[in-house]
């Protein structure tokens, strides 16, 4: 795999936050930005529509797999140069629901904030990230 597709809703201000937020990280697999607004989506992504779920943010690989919720969160982090270890850490059964809260936090906040998450044990982190839920839109956890 070389290149993910994030489909994401281009009406969405968390969606819209993280795609310029990912568009500025460095990368160590090539993100493809595709809003699910685009007319040439569904040719595109044959049999996408059945993946779709409440506009939820969807991750295809050029290898044809779909991830979505927190999968697909975790590959975002996953292609990041920056953030490729926290993509396996994030796959604990106890933070992998709290994916999406993780992009939203380091994404909202300044890059000090990873050498404090480092330091925290998978349960400080599952409970920093239940408390302090980044600003996402009414959707926080299909998005």
């Amino acid at each position: 795999m070389t290149t993910l597709f994030v489909l994401y809703d281009a009406q969405c201000p968390f969606c819209l936050h993280c795609r310029q937020w990912l568009d500025a990280q460095a990368t160590l697999l090539e993100l493809e930005f595709i809003p699910f607004q685009a007319p040439e989506l569904v040719e595109q992504f044959d049999g996408i529509e059945s993946f779709r779920k409440n506009d939820e943010m969807l991750v295809v690989g050029d290898d044809g797999a779909v991830y979505q919720g927190p999968g697909a969160f975790i590959m975002l982090l996953f292609a990041l140069r920056d953030y490729h270890e926290w993509a396996f850490r994030l796959t604990a059964p106890a933070l992998m629901p709290l994916a999406a809260q993780y992009l939203g936090l380091i994404s909202f906040g300044s890059k000090n904030i990873l050498k404090w998450l480092d330091r925290l044990s998978d349960s400080e982190l599952s409970e920093v990230l239940r408390s302090r839920a980044a600003p996402v839109c009414a959707d926080a956890l299909t998005h």
